[in-house]
């Protein structure tokens, strides 16, 4: 049963990711890191956000989702998280690395039941959202649909990267998808750096994530208009969906701008040696 209290939250949250939809062309800068979209005067930026379902109040300002893959994540994102979200063996990843866990997502059929138990023990607020091993989404699918639902005002995804290909590929043009790439979300997988934008945003990429640089369309075809890259794009050259096009660019300067006229891009960065 919904109390009118929590119909209040639920229909402000609502609000909050309808406004941050429509003002996704605004942008504010954070050090060392990419142009994310900022919020309006008014909007809510994630200081402190509800889980209704778990009736624990969490801190939404930086939250940082944990995968769950083989490898532990090898590369941080800077500052430090306010909320950090566990995914199934992800848990076992998130304490290796010193974090504390606030919310731990995913059918558990990777995770230490004796360490989820111990972490409980440690952390009695810990949300544990558990989901049936037959679900139609995966676990990580699952932990950014949960991070969406926090209206955040900033998101990293860290992984380790390895295990099996499919998994890597989903995980990574999941990002893509029309609600995540208006997210503020920087996807932080093995030694690579990963953002998607849609229509009508613009990102700024820095070399402090890598001097490399792959532009992926997804989902259709993508009208870009780059500067400070060594091979720049025009909308008078489309970036095809899947195509090679955007394969090992570099970037030529410490900050790099793309604006997307239409479609979807994912960008990649990756610190490597200057191309021939």
């Amino acid at each position: 049963m919904t109390t009118a209290a929590q119909t209040a939250i639920i229909t402000a949250s609502r609000g909050n990711r309808a406004s941050r939809r429509a003002t996704s062309t605004l942008i504010c800068k954070v050090p060392g890191t990419a142009v994310r979209p900022c919020a309006a005067a008014g909007h809510h930026t994630g200081v402190v956000n509800a889980d209704v379902s778990a009736g624990r109040q969490l801190d939404a300002r930086c939250v940082w989702i944990v995968d769950g893959g083989p490898r532990a994540p090898r590369r941080l994102p800077p500052g430090e998280p306010s909320c950090v979200i566990a995914v199934d063996r992800g848990l076992a990843h998130t304490l290796r690395l010193g974090l504390r866990p606030h919310v731990v997502v995913g059918d558990f059929d990777s995770i230490d039941a004796a360490m989820l138990e111990r972490t409980r023990d440690q952390w009695p607020d810990l949300v544990v959202k558990r989901h049936d091993r037959h679900k139609a989404h995966s676990d990580l699918d699952l932990a950014l649909s949960f991070a969406w639902g926090l209206d955040p005002a900033e998101i990293a995804l860290l992984g380790g990267g390895g295990g099996r290909l499919d998994h890597m590929m989903v995980s990574v043009t999941m990002l893509a998808r029309p609600q995540y790439a208006a997210l503020p979300l920087a996807a932080y997988i093995d030694a690579s750096v990963a953002r998607a934008a849609t229509a009508g945003m613009d990102m700024r990429l820095t070399t402090d994530d890598g001097n490399l640089l792959t532009l992926l369309a997804v989902g259709g075809t993508a009208s870009l208009h780059t500067r400070g890259l060594r091979w720049n794009l025009t909308p008078t050259t489309p970036l095809a969906s899947a195509a090679s096009l955007g394969l090992s660019n570099e970037l030529t300067v410490p900050d790099a701008e793309i604006r997307v006229q239409s479609g979807t891009v994912l960008a990649i960065q990756t610190h490597g040696k200057p191309l021939p």
